[in-house]
């Protein structure tokens, strides 16, 4: 037979030799390539998703809107609710601000229309009647253990129940001693008094240079010493009147003396002779110039500079009965409503106005009003201006009200009742705590 030519063999030698197999160099089929294809695709598109190259595509967050009611001005929260979205920016804010005369009533109508906010403030004798419209704090946010460990006592005692949070306060107010200096410095009186005997002698030292019945804004009643209710309640807590017994009924018994003591300054015929319970009222005398001493919170001493820039204010803590001292403050907070849609939201943003330094402080700074956190408290206790009344709230007692207008109204007619000789203190008393409880 013919023999094939060399050169062909040696091809197909050299292939075999090498262990190669011609079929291996045939291109990919059709099926693999749509695999590795479709890989590929998916690789590119998984990565431009995770860097946001490709947002439309992006799974969208959900946004949470929270109503806040409350009756501070907006100009209050407008800086604290763009930090907040700031730093939570799926989470947007929108406070209204209502009438603080007419706020109760305005919230009370929302909320019973199913048109509330998520969050609403409440004053500090509030839980008593709107308890039931909130929901409480996750245990998570806060419960009645460490509200007492941020806040001083009387908080715990007034916005928990069974261990439980239904509101975080805001800034605390307590009352104080404001003074004239210029008047005292003409009655030579070189030192505000601090406790109840030397305050007797400062106005007997008053009335020694101008005899005229104004040395104090004491013994009236709401009608002309704004919070006069408040300091007679205070004046009973100081002498150990418990208030109210187990049961949350007003019990007032012991608390003669201490309305006695409130109603002399009344006597224009005795040596402690200070109010004459006449037009205008202590606010506005004070203002004038007129009135050396006025029991008052930082509130009053802020709106007193703003009337008249010309005083010289001085302000010395609230005068204490011989026992521990007692003060009384007024504060507000926010609770959640318990129609809210978004419960856990609105407790996270209200825990972080609160109990976060930063923002409680922005709080406190933008209302001008002394602020309820411990922390802050440690921080502000020896400032000049604010001061004596941080360092109160430490020292704050609750006096439980169902309702404390109606509580305010009974306590002034009480303090008339004495002043004017038509009721004994022990006589005025009785009728005053039977208000209080058929009031219940």
């Amino acid at each position: 037979a013919h023999r094939k030519p060399c050169h062909a063999r040696s091809k197909n030698y050299e292939l075999e030799r090498s262990g190669q197999d011609y079929r291996h160099h045939m291109p990919l089929d059709k099926k693999t390539l749509w695999i590795v294809g479709g890989f590929v695709v998916l690789l590119v598109v998984a990565l431009l998703l995770a860097t946001g190259v490709i947002p439309g595509l992006r799974k969208k967050t959900a946004k949470t809107e929270l109503i806040v009611w409350g009756f501070d001005s907006k100009s209050v929260w407008d800086q604290i609710i763009t930090k907040y979205h700031a730093d939570h920016p799926t989470v947007t804010v929108t406070y209204r601000a209502l009438s603080p005369t007419t706020y109760e009533t305005d919230l009370l109508n929302g909320l019973a229309t199913g048109k509330g906010p998520d969050i609403f403030m409440i004053g500090n004798s509030w839980l008593a009647r709107h308890g039931d419209k909130m929901v409480s704090a996750p245990q998570s946010v806060a419960t009645a253990a460490s509200v007492e460990g941020a806040f001083p006592a009387t908080v715990a005692q007034e916005f928990t129940n069974s261990g439980a949070a239904y509101a975080l306060p805001l800034y605390m107010d307590t009352y104080a001693l404001i003074y004239n200096k210029d008047l005292f410095d003409r009655a030579d009186i070189t030192l505000p008094p601090n406790n109840w005997l030397a305050f007797q002698d400062t106005v007997q030292k008053i009335n020694a240079h101008s005899p005229s019945g104004g040395a104090a804004a004491i013994s009236g009643s709401n009608a002309t010493i704004e919070g006069a209710s408040d300091i007679v309640a205070l004046l009973m807590m100081q002498s150990g009147v418990p208030m109210v017994d187990k049961d949350g009924k007003a019990k007032l018994v012991g608390g003669e003396g201490a309305l006695a003591f409130y109603a002399k300054f009344a006597n224009p015929k005795g040596s402690y002779y200070a109010w004459d319970t006449l037009a205008p009222t202590a606010f506005e005398r004070f203002a004038r110039g007129t009135l050396p001493m006025l029991f008052g919170t930082h509130a009053e001493v802020v709106a007193l500079r703003r009337a008249n820039p010309a005083l010289r204010i001085g302000v010395a803590p609230l005068p204490q009965a011989p026992q521990a001292p007692v003060n009384f403050a007024i504060y507000a907070g926010l609770g959640v409503w318990i129609g809210s849609a978004h419960p856990n939201e609105a407790w996270q943003f209200i825990a972080n106005i609160t109990t976060n330094a930063d923002t409680a402080s922005m709080y406190a700074t933008a209302k001008n009003a002394p602020p309820v956190l411990r922390s802050l408290i440690a921080q502000l206790e020896n400032d000049p201006t604010i001061g004596v009344f941080v360092k109160q709230e430490l020292t704050a007692r609750p006096w439980y009200r169902v309702n404390e207008n109606a509580a305010a109204q009974i306590f002034s007619n009480m303090i008339e009742s004495v002043t004017s000789g038509t009721a004994t203190p022990a006589t005025a008393l009785r009728a005053a705590e039977n208000a209080l409880n058929d009031g219940q």
